[in-house]
């Protein structure tokens, strides 16, 4: 409901007027967020859609919701604009219901989508300790070329310019600096194969709590995926989806028809390949 005037406006302006008009339209909806927030309860134990950007976890999470009538938040927009909010949480310079509170909206509902959790598990389970939390993972190559993809940002570069910097606008600039997570990794590719390292590890060392779900088992049989998740989560099935199955929750990649070798190119490929080898085995690819 945010994002309806953004995307118009975003369509028809010229492309160096559209970031000054995306921060216009969001410093706009983040004041009637504020407004809609007051009055809003806080779940006691909302189930959590864990996963990085660009792993099937919008498509999953709403169809999840969907298929068992729960109400669903895809992605904090608040937190998605004031991205600084979520440095600070980690950073314990704002406690955990600190944050709660100024997400209010997102947190109200029964499940919550929000890749930026991946790296959050201990503080949500510690404020929410009844709580179910799924994790969504996806190949690194392909997971990797599709944010790539979605910021229109090539694959094969040594370094990143400043006209690709200029793509990169609001939460998506956390994906880029991992020092917030812990991370050291300079080079972009490198910066988001580690960020897929940190994200799985999140699930390695708390899978015993957090339920696995593979992106490309769910496209071999999305509505099997949905109904066995709602059943690992005790969630009743209230609804049909099977002509919700084909449908697009987030833009389409234009390049996900392309080879990764191809897209990634020789030494990025190897990037990948050498920084999340390891967990890949342990995942299953």
């Amino acid at each position: 409901m945010y994002f309806c005037t953004i995307g118009i406006l975003n369509k028809i302006l010229p492309a160096f007027l559209k970031p000054i008009s995306r921060d216009i339209g969001f410093s706009f909806n983040s004041l009637i967020y504020k407004i809609k927030s007051n009055g809003k309860n806080i779940q006691v134990s909302p189930i959590f859609i864990l996963g990085n950007q660009k792993s099937g976890t919008s498509v999953i999470a709403a169809l999840l919701g969907e298929y068992t009538s729960k109400k669903t938040a895809i992605d904090l927009f608040y937190s998605g604009f004031k991205y600084s909010l979520f440095q600070k949480w980690k950073n314990r310079e704002i406690s955990t219901s600190k944050f709660v509170h100024e997400n209010k909206i997102e947190f109200s509902c029964f499940i919550i989508k929000e890749p930026h959790f991946s790296v959050f598990y201990q503080e949500l389970k510690e404020e929410f300790p009844q709580s179910e939390f799924v994790m969504i993972v996806r190949n690194p190559f392909d997971n990797i070329r599709s944010i790539l993809d979605r910021l229109n940002i090539e694959g094969n570069k040594k370094e990143l310019v400043k006209q690709d910097s200029d793509k990169i606008f609001h939460s998506w600039n956390l994906l880029f600096n991992n020092n917030w997570i812990e991370g050291n990794k300079k080079q972009y590719i490198e910066v988001l194969s580690e960020r897929w390292n940190i994200i799985c590890n999140s699930y390695l060392e708390n899978k015993n709590n957090i339920t696995l779900v593979k992106y490309e088992d769910f496209l071999t049989d999305k509505e099997g995926t949905i109904k066995n998740l709602s059943e690992k989560l005790n969630l009743k099935n209230t609804s049909d989806i099977s002509q919700l199955l084909n449908k697009q929750f987030q833009p389409k990649g234009k390049q996900q028809k392309v080879d990764v070798k191809e897209f990634f190119g020789e030494k990025n490929y190897l990037r990948i390949k050498n920084i999340c080898g390891q967990n890949m085995k342990k995942i299953g690819y």
